[in-house]
């Protein structure tokens, strides 16, 4: 982080300020919740993957990754994504693309609920919903969502969040 400073002179006083050029925050952080998803129908293990809530539903949040099987370079994205009344997690997750075009598949996941997911052999766990179950308290947590993928990045309406791991 550098900082600059600017001084100016008013009635004989010289006031010193010191501004930052970089920012604070990133455009893409956001309170955050996280899912994990596997290959095991015990939701026993796999990657996760931290969303962000509060965006607008037209928001397009984008990510890419390597395939499990052979690295191949998997690109997905989704939109309208939020909480639920009760507490759980929505979105409309669209496959291959990074611009939430396409027929989207809307997704729901509840806390500490194993759901078998698109495509079939993968199962999803919500592991931290507290974003959505109480947005207020200690355990939502703002930052910048993430994978924990080998080569994923996160895009937020095109731009990238993240860089490559």
């Amino acid at each position: 982080d550098t900082a600059n400073s600017a001084t100016s002179t008013s009635g004989g006083a010289t006031t010193t300020t010191a501004t930052s050029t970089a920012p604070e925050t990133s455009d893409c952080a956001a309170p955050l919740v996280t899912l994990q998803t596997g290959f095991e129908d015990t939701c026993g293990g796999g990657n996760t993957h931290s969303w962000p809530i509060g965006l607008e539903d037209t928001d397009c949040h984008a990510w890419t990754n390597e395939g499990a099987a052979g690295g191949d370079l998997h690109e997905n994205s989704a939109s309208a994504i939020g909480c639920t009344p009760d507490g759980g997690f929505t979105l409309t997750q669209y496959a291959g693309n990074l611009d939430c075009q396409g027929n989207g598949v809307t997704k729901t996941y509840l806390s500490d609920v194993c759901e078998q997911d698109i495509p079939p052999n993968l199962y999803t766990l919500a592991i931290d919903l507290s974003c959505c179950t109480d947005p207020d308290g200690a355990d939502c947590t703002t930052g910048i969502p993430e994978v924990s993928i080998p080569g994923g990045v996160i895009y937020l309406n095109g731009e990238t969040c993240t860089p490559s791991r």
